[in-house]
């Protein structure tokens, strides 16, 4: 019986231990297992906090305001970071701004091209400048499909794909320039979009259409006008065409915009212009203006510098300024002056305001097209092709005091000569001739470099390329392709690919130097607001979205910015190679004591506009009389059929 309770107790203590440890095995199982069912859960919410963390990391460069209704640009789109290729030139420019005052967003904006230039004066002292490694390549190869794409980095790594693609301020697109045919609208300034062939072909999302091409030979006005129209409908997602006016004889003066965003003005981005056959017997920028064209918008899908640069500028080509002379000029008359004029005997490159002088000669149909159409348009950048030399040629093209015209002029140098010294080397060292300067014949002048200042080769009044500048603050310079005005059709080719390598790297300068956006202290834009860069005295304006764009070399500079009813503002910035500085200006609203706006007066700028928007020349010097004005005129006039 002892025997049998000792058992029976050991028993009950042996299913005790082993309940407890069951419970305590099962405790364990649980614990294990809920630990493992919690671990996801657990990673994967620090993985959210971590994604929202980062998410309001990259906000905190935008402030909490929308965009006002009707698509006003404020500050809450504008990225006031710094993007560099180059880390030693990212601390430099942040070494900069410690020392500075700079209150405002400043930021060196997106790369613009691989290659590295010096600035314009070492490039001066150059004897014979030689083609630079890329241009020597493409000309050689045939193609220009090697340049070196941008590449876009923020210290050092890489930048994410919405930045890349700009989805910021910058991409926000507004149509503010045309308007279609069926609905005008006057009232918005733009112009109405060639609506003749409708969108018969279908793009198939930009791939390269083989079967697409124009002969080298020369185009007529009918044949010009079908290729254009042809060329908007097989690619409308990439062109635009419209007219800016029409002829003395009644023709149109087509200009056909090639960008990703044709239609439509891109905030923050520039547009830059082409304008050639000026004098109808120069023809050959008339038909490179059509290759041109049909170049960019085949090379989009395959070529990743010309889709960077047709995503990032609006470019505006007008082949023929004057339809009507070229229709009577002749191929093969490589000099004189038939079909030069337009429908009424007028020079059209004498017929623009002139800052030096008096122009009193009467507007023509033609320059009063192109006047209101730069009005309209702010242009950064713009190229007037010509014929008859072999030379970029930048302003002055006129002088204060030239009485007789000749070679032995001396220079008329604007404020901003460093820059245009190296916009005309853009094009002759690109151009595998020009650069070396090459007198065209015996008797003609020889460029150093393939460059002269306009004024020092023979001064004029009334020229496209000042008034361009001037008035509106847009670097212009005329580029001469060709020693023979309207050369056999068989040259054709060969001047093709000479040009096509400087034709392109010409557009993408206006992605240098700085460019931002000018905002009241509430986030709108300020149109109008005056800018000049201080000891440069040629001023520019903002767009009605407060944009502005000016293009300079490396360097350190001071911005003056005046608007009517602000406190005017300065702010120091510096430009690094390759990387358009972003610099954004906030100005606050000034009150008198009565709280009626204050109103500051504009310093002196060269430009001025009339309050009809007729441009008038802002000082007018004592201009030549009598007999000593004819003789000038006339030998103007023969230097001027002599050599372009």
């Amino acid at each position: 019986m002892a025997l049998s309770t000792a058992t029976t107790c050991r028993a009950r203590a042996d299913g005790r231990r082993s309940h407890l440890l069951l419970s305590v095995r099962t405790w364990v199982v649980v614990t294990i297992a809920i630990t493992l069912f919690a671990l996801p859960i657990h990673c994967q919410s620090e993985k959210r906090l971590s994604s929202i963390q980062q998410k309001q990391q990259q906000h905190q460069y935008y402030d909490s305001e929308e965009l006002n209704g009707g698509g006003e640009v404020i500050k809450s789109k504008i990225r006031p970071d710094s993007y560099s290729q180059d880390p030693s030139s990212s601390q430099q420019y942040e070494k900069h701004l410690q020392h500075g005052k700079q209150s405002d967003s400043v930021g060196s904006a997106s790369a613009v091209y691989g290659e590295q230039y010096s600035d314009g004066s070492a490039l001066m002292q150059q004897d014979q400048p030689l083609l630079d490694e890329e241009a020597q390549e493409s000309i050689s190869s045939g193609s220009i499909n090697n340049h070196r794409i941008p590449q876009y980095t923020r210290n050092g790594s890489p930048v994410s794909g919405d930045v890349i693609e700009g989805k910021n301020v910058g991409n926000r697109a507004v149509g503010n320039n045309y308007h279609h045919p069926g609905n005008p609208s006057p009232a918005s300034g733009g112009y109405a979009v060639d609506s003749a062939y409708g969108p018969h072909y279908s793009s198939q999302d930009l791939v390269q259409d083989q079967n697409y091409q124009l002969e080298f030979k020369y185009h007529d006005y009918d044949k010009m006008t079908k290729f254009l129209r042809t060329t908007s409908s097989r690619f409308p997602n990439l062109t635009a065409l419209y007219s800016i006016g029409k002829s003395v004889q009644g023709r149109d003066l087509w200009v056909m915009v090639v960008s990703s965003s044709p239609y439509e003005h891109m905030i923050g981005k520039p547009d830059v212009k082409y304008v050639a056959n000026m004098h109808g017997n120069e023809a050959v920028g008339r038909e490179l203006m059509l290759h041109l064209i049909q170049y960019l918008v085949n090379s989009y899908s395959v070529d990743p510098y010309i889709r960077w640069l047709l995503d990032n500028t609006r470019i505006h080509v007008l082949p023929s300024m004057n339809p009507d002379g070229f229709e009577v000029a002749r191929e093969g008359q490589c000099d004189g002056g038939q079909g030069r004029y337009n429908a009424r005997g007028f020079d059209l490159n004498r017929n623009f305001p002139d800052y030096f002088k008096q122009n009193n000669k009467r507007g023509q149909p033609e320059t009063d097209a192109v006047k209101e159409w730069t009005s309209k348009i702010q242009f950064v950048l713009s190229g007037g092709l010509h014929g008859g030399a072999l030379v970029a040629s930048y302003p002055f093209d006129n002088t204060p005091n030239s009485m007789f015209q000749s070679y032995t002029s001396t220079p008329s140098l604007t404020p901003d000569d460093d820059v245009f010294k190296h916009l005309a080397l853009t094009y002759s060292r690109n151009h595998p001739t020009m650069n070396q300067g090459v007198a065209c014949k015996a008797g003609t002048p020889t460029f150093n470099n393939g460059i002269t200042n306009g004024a020092a080769w023979y001064p004029l009044t009334g020229g496209m390329q000042d008034f361009n500048y001037v008035w509106y603050g847009c670097m212009e310079v005329t580029l001469e392709l060709s020693c023979c005005k309207y050369p056999p059709t068989s040259e054709l080719p060969k001047l093709w690919e000479e040009n096509r390598l400087s034709l392109v790297k010409f557009l993408a300068e206006a992605h240098r130097g700085v460019h931002g956006f000018v905002m009241d202290e509430h986030g709108n834009p300020i149109e109008k607001a005056s800018l000049k860069i201080k000891g440069r005295d040629v001023g520019f304006q903002t767009t009605k979205y407060g944009e502005f764009w000016r293009i300079l070399l490396p360097g350190v500079y001071k911005l003056e910015i005046y608007g009517d009813g602000y406190i005017p503002k300065e702010m120091d910035f510096m430009v690094v190679e390759q990387h358009p500085t972003l610099l954004n200006v906030t100005l606050h609203t000034s009150k008198r004591q009565d709280n009626s706006p204050y109103r500051q007066p504009v310093p002196h700028f060269y430009h001025h506009h009339h309050p009809q928007g007729i441009a008038l020349a802002p000082k007018q010097p004592t201009q030549d009389s009598g007999i000593l004005s004819t003789i000038t005129s006339g030998f103007n006039n023969f230097v001027s059929n002599m050599f372009g």
